[in-house]
């Protein structure tokens, strides 16, 4: 059973990774045609690191406890994670689809305006990875 775990738990985070991997990507897009094509292929492989960690969070319950999945700590941990992705998701992906919406060509101010919160939520996201990984090392009791 933890040999089940732990290879789900793989699977789990190299879900994580991809959709955390668009952070880094976004500074190499340099025109609308670009984003346009990006865009299009990351929703289709968003759509399955979706049902990937959706399946795998699920068999993550059938594999552990109860009582180690309802550890306040734990609890905390995951609602950041989703704020993560809800953040991502909100800026990041919004912005993309809004310069791929766009009339224009270059769109040059757009690309900068989504660089910059790109990075923005680079940042968000980093303190919040390392408030998990407070959590993780430290399992609080509140």
């Amino acid at each position: 059973m933890k040999i089940a775990f732990y290879l789900i738990l793989g699977l789990h985070l190299l879900a994580v990774a991809f959709k955390l991997g668009l952070l880094f990507l976004i500074p190499r897009l340099k025109n609308v045609e670009q984003v346009q094509s990006f865009l299009g292929r990351y929703k289709k492989m968003d759509s399955a690191a979706n049902w990937c960690l959706w399946l795998t969070g699920g068999a993550m319950v059938f594999t552990t406890s109860l009582e180690y999945l309802l550890q306040m700590w734990l609890l905390v941990s995951m609602l950041i994670y989703m704020i993560i992705f809800w953040v991502v998701k909100r800026v990041v992906v919004r912005g993309m689809e809004e310069i791929a919406a766009s009339k224009k060509i270059h769109a040059h101010e757009e690309l900068r305006k989504l660089r910059i919160e790109n990075l923005c939520v680079g940042v968000v996201v980093f303190i919040l990875l390392m408030s998990i990984g407070t959590l993780m090392m430290t399992k609080p009791t509140f």
